[in-house]
């Protein structure tokens, strides 16, 4: 259930996108990431994604930013000289699954061959090696951390999958919020989260930063400290012209992910000033990253 805090921040947006000017936000360096899936497949589906994507490209083409781009194994069949774009750009080819669908909605027998083949499609089309694997919907929960096994028996390095505490579609209460290894070395990067009310929202992307006043925002910001952080964006959050449901979510889910999309480039710019290297990057400095120890979430 989302806090009454929250509703009361969310009564006051706009329909429109804010000026994003200002000063920059102080709080740490910044990676840049993108969802790449087709949330509501139509006609034109592979058209659209094609052209959200190029918009993506000349953002950061602007920012000079590399980027992590995830990209579901749907749009890397459908559309391959996309991905081979977005490599050719020096942007972090990563994999989104093998489907968008959450990895409670999957067989766990035949989630590790699925994304060995998903994540040797990237590396054969990009020409590029792929370490990391971002659950959709955020879904690496209790009652699916049987997919670690799968992600590490397929050749992942890292995840960033786990948002770490109550979330409005998912999350895992209790988690670390700062890097940390699973049980075989599988290094997870949480989604970065900051305290309000009581909850912890991940105010970096997705809805939150496009759909929260830009002074709330600044004022939560500063309350990431001490996690690895990164933005995360979909093709539906540049996308202002609504195409209706949103495929894997209800119609009031929907109508809430269309708010003030307009300014979410707006945002990113801000972000830029502390932009940091693509997530793959990070996670090679991130070694001494402590394991889980077997009991609960506490860390060694």
């Amino acid at each position: 259930m989302i806090s009454s805090s929250y509703v009361k921040l969310t009564g006051r947006l706009s329909s429109h996108a804010d000026a994003g000017g200002g000063e920059a936000p102080v709080f740490g360096p910044v990676s840049f990431t993108v969802d790449l899936e087709d949330h509501a497949p139509l006609a034109e589906g592979p058209a659209r994604v094609k052209a959200l994507t190029e918009t993506f490209l000349e953002f950061f083409a602007a920012q000079r930013i590399s980027a992590t781009f995830f990209v579901t194994d749907e749009i890397a069949r459908r559309a391959p000289l996309l991905v081979r774009a977005i490599a050719a750009g020096g942007h972090e080819i990563a994999s989104h699954g093998y489907c968008h669908a959450r990895l409670d909605a999957l067989d766990p027998h035949d989630f590790a061959a699925e994304m060995t083949a998903a994540k040797a499609r990237l590396e054969d089309i990009g020409a590029v090696a792929v370490a990391g694997f971002r659950a959709p919907f955020f879904s690496l929960v209790p009652r699916t951390a049987w997919a670690v096994e799968g992600l590490l028996a397929a050749g992942f390095a890292y995840s960033s999958s786990v948002i770490p505490g109550p979330a409005w579609i998912a999350g895992w209460p209790g988690a670390p919020r700062a890097a940390f290894r699973w049980p075989g070395g599988l290094l997870e990067l949480p989604v970065p989260v900051a305290p309000l009310a009581g909850r912890l929202l991940p105010v970096l992307g997705g809805m939150y930063l496009r759909a929260l006043p830009l002074r709330d925002l600044r004022r939560l910001w500063r309350r990431l400290a001490g996690q690895t952080l990164w933005t995360y964006c979909h093709p539906y959050d540049i996308e202002t012209e609504m195409r209706g449901r949103l495929r894997g979510l209800g119609g009031v889910a929907s109508l809430v992910l269309g708010l003030n999309r307009g300014a979410t480039l707006q945002r990113w710019r801000l972000l830029a000033a502390a932009a940091a290297p693509p997530l793959g990057v990070r996670a090679e400095t991130l070694a001494a990253a402590p394991f889980l120890d077997g009991k609960g979430w506490h860390v060694r």
